[in-house]
């Protein structure tokens, strides 16, 4: 009996020692893990930062800045980084992080690239303006569209000034369009600006007209005119007849421009009178009113009678007839507004970014 007892009090230690050993072992590799674990996750956030590092410094100088770095020291770790790439790219960008025995690798492709002033809408009221839209739809496409037709930098649909009721604007505006109006956003995509937003829209506006003037005074071949008389100067880059005096048609001033049948023409079209659009006539450009001037669209068939962007100052009106649209297109905007200023700016865009660990 008491070598029995002797024999299960040796056992009882002999497994206590094994399993606190056990425990041991566990312990260390658990430990082991967590710090291998923690070293990658370092790794890791010192390759993002220095990839970043070259983003920005591609954003300052995309033209030029190439690389070929190695063992930076940055936050305990290294880095390796490189950008490779012909001269305006687009530029391979690899960032490598270095901590301890793990390494974490972050790739990319960066691309120049122009971008259209946030001015830019489907249409952008810059104050009150009198929409009256009718006619049974927009015969399988939408009346105000911000999807952009360059397929580029989508935008919202309609973008108005905010009178203090943000929510009652849109409310508005939505009730005359219905669902006629898409972009970046769901359902009837009318923005109500912030009030910061509106004082900037206002002093773009107003740069922008300046220049516009200039043009004007220039004799610039880019702008068509429509004054109050019917008339204006012409455009020689389409074939429309934007600038040709009324004929009296069936509800319209004899004073009133207009392009009619399947006519097109591009530029910027300047309205400081009374613009018609009849059947599938299209203007390739910004178009811009000027307070008090109005522009009607009738007809249409599912054409995109303004393919660009169309602007209004305070006190202006539109009128939409049937199914017809107003289609944000960045690059029509470009070609006209490219060299005025702040209109355009270039962007670094990265694509196929992605992460791994490399060991």
């Amino acid at each position: 009996m008491g070598k029995y007892i002797l024999l299960v009090t040796l056992a009882l230690g002999l497994s206590t020692t094994i399993l606190a050993n056990q425990g041991m072992r566990t312990d260390l590799e658990t430990r082991e893990s967590q710090a291998d674990r923690q070293e990658i996750i370092l790794a890791r956030q010192i390759a993002q930062s220095a990839f970043e590092m070259g983003v920005s410094e591609l954003r300052r100088d995309f033209q030029n800045w190439r690389v070929e770095r190695s063992q930076i020291a940055h936050r305990g770790g290294t880095f390796d980084l490189t950008a490779t790439g012909p001269s305006g790219g687009p530029v391979s960008l690899t960032a490598v992080g270095n901590f301890g025995d793990a390494r974490y690798k972050v790739t990319g492709i960066a691309k120049e690239e122009e971008q259209v002033s946030g001015l830019f809408n489907g249409i952008t009221a810059a104050g009150s303006v009198d929409f009256d839209v009718s006619g049974p739809g927009c015969s399988g496409g939408p009346c105000v569209s911000g999807i952009d037709a360059a397929g580029n930098e989508n935008r919202r649909g309609i973008s108005i000034p905010n009178s203090g009721t943000p929510g009652q604007d849109e409310d508005d505006v939505c009730s005359t369009f219905g669902d006629k109006v898409n972009g970046q956003g769901t359902g009837c995509d009318v923005n109500s600006r912030t009030q910061g937003l509106d004082e900037w829209i206002g002093s773009e506006m107003d740069k922008l007209r300046s220049q516009i003037e200039k043009k004007v005074n220039q004799e610039s071949y880019d702008v068509t005119v429509c004054t109050r008389n019917g008339s204006g100067n012409g455009n020689r880059n389409g074939n429309g007849n934007g600038n040709r005096n009324g004929n009296g048609n069936s509800g319209e001033s004899p004073n009133t421009c207009r392009m009619n049948g399947n006519s097109t023409d591009s530029g910027i079209l300047y309205v400081k009178g009374d613009f018609r659009f009849n059947g599938q006539a299209q203007w390739n450009g910004p178009v811009y009113v000027v307070e008090g001037g109005s522009v009607r669209i009738n007809g249409g068939g599912g054409t995109a009678q303004v393919n660009g962007s169309l602007l209004m100052e305070e006190n202006t009106e539109l009128d939409m007839n049937g199914g017809n649209r107003v289609q944000y297109n960045s690059e029509k905007i470009r070609d006209y507004f490219g060299s005025m200023g702040s209109l355009s700016a270039l962007s670094v865009r990265i694509t196929n970014r992605s992460g791994r660990i490399v060991r």
